[in-house]
């Protein structure tokens, strides 16, 4: 597909691509049949200057070699920018994010890209680190050796037309001075029913500048900056292919692998939870429950009170993501240090034949 990666390389503000090509050797677990991926990077027509990209890059016979989710990372969104579209009970989604900042602060690095399965991180990279990295073990168990390497390789390439595009993006707004940032964010999702969805949007500075509508197939401007990039980017019909066949096929085929490896590589897991407490508003006590290290994400806990659940005094946390495939949550209930009461917080989880159960040593409070 080199005529299609000429033509998204000749475009500002576009995604790194993964299109069909010749049939891929199966021996990688998580690469799918017939499905090979060739990145692809994007420049704002328009720029003031041309990209130089300082590091080494990748041989062409390497890119062949990218396994799933290679153009699918992530950034972070600013508060304030569009919201990530959701997915009900029993859907999927694979998603990502890019973000570039113009002059990045403590702990903001120049450029970040991550990806995700659902709500679980997969990959990180940023400009600090300069390496994609895994985040999970069942995530490097899914992809080749050489994956890390070519995605490196690839986001090096991405972190410099980021700072391109945000020069670009500069001189469209008539700005002289200040930070700003340029965000991307694109994926797809799978439903219950077993249809599809997917989405490609980018924003500045914390709001909407262009997107592709997949209804209507085409790149919509949000913004008046962006209508010369909506107009160039539609009048390219070979391009708007391009990205429908990413968003309703291949990227769907990646989903579909990465789940079904995921769900072969994590295996129910019991949670583990532990107690503590400290002190609260006159003279009371919260009691906290950590639950941790479970996987699938559905679990009950609550607090008991001499054996009988307190569900309406029980305030929970919401099951996050550890960071490593597993899922964690706190139960915390406030209680009168003073009373003879026993507390035990109560824990239900697939993994579990019966409920965890783990009691608050009264006699060991505040240490």
């Amino acid at each position: 597909m080199a005529g299609a990666a000429s033509r998204w390389e000749s475009r500002g503000l576009g995604p790194a691509h993964t299109a069909p090509s010749a049939p891929a050797p199966c021996s990688d677990p998580a690469a799918p049949c017939g499905l090979r991926r060739g990145p692809l990077h994007l420049l704002l027509h328009g720029s003031t200057r041309n990209v130089s990209v300082r590091r080494p890059q990748a041989p062409r016979e390497a890119a062949a070699k990218v396994a799933p989710c290679s153009w699918l990372r992530v950034l972070l969104l600013l508060v304030g920018a569009a919201a990530m579209p959701g997915t009900s009970a029993g859907s999927h989604c694979y998603r990502h994010f890019y973000m570039g900042v113009s002059e990045p602060g403590p702990g903001v690095p120049v450029f970040t890209a991550m990806g995700y399965v659902d709500d679980q991180r997969i990959l990180h990279y940023d400009s600090e680190t300069q390496r994609q990295e895994p985040r999970g073990d069942w995530v490097q168990g899914a992809v080749s050796p050489d994956f890390w390497d070519t995605e490196t390789w690839t986001l090096w390439d991405w972190q410099d037309r980021f700072e391109s595009n945000l020069v670009t993006l500069r001189d469209r707004y008539n700005q002289t001075r200040g930070s700003h940032t340029l965000q991307f964010m694109y994926g797809c999702e799978l439903h219950e029913d077993k249809s599809t969805g997917g989405y490609m949007q980018f924003g500045y500075d914390g709001g909407d500048f262009v997107s592709y509508d997949l209804g209507t197939r085409t790149w919509v401007a949000e913004i008046t900056q962006a209508q010369v990039t909506q107009r160039r980017w539609n009048e390219d019909k070979a391009l708007l292919q391009d990205a429908r066949a990413y968003l309703e096929e291949t990227c769907i085929a990646w989903l579909r692998q990465f789940l079904q490896h995921g769900e072969a590589a994590q295996q129910s897991k019991r949670p583990m939870a532990q107690v503590s407490d400290r002190p609260s508003r006159d003279g009371r006590t919260t009691l906290a429950c950590w639950v941790h290290s479970f996987y699938p994400k559905n679990i009950s806990v609550v607090w008991l009170r001499n054996g009988e659940a307190q569900p309406q005094k029980t305030s929970c946390s919401g099951v996050l993501p550890s960071g490593d495939g597993t899922f964690q949550t706190w139960a915390t209930i406030e209680i009168d240090p003073s009373s003879d009461h026993d507390y035990t917080c109560s824990v239900e989880h697939v993994s579990l034949g019966a409920a965890l159960r783990v009691a608050w040593d009264k006699g060991r409070a505040g240490e």
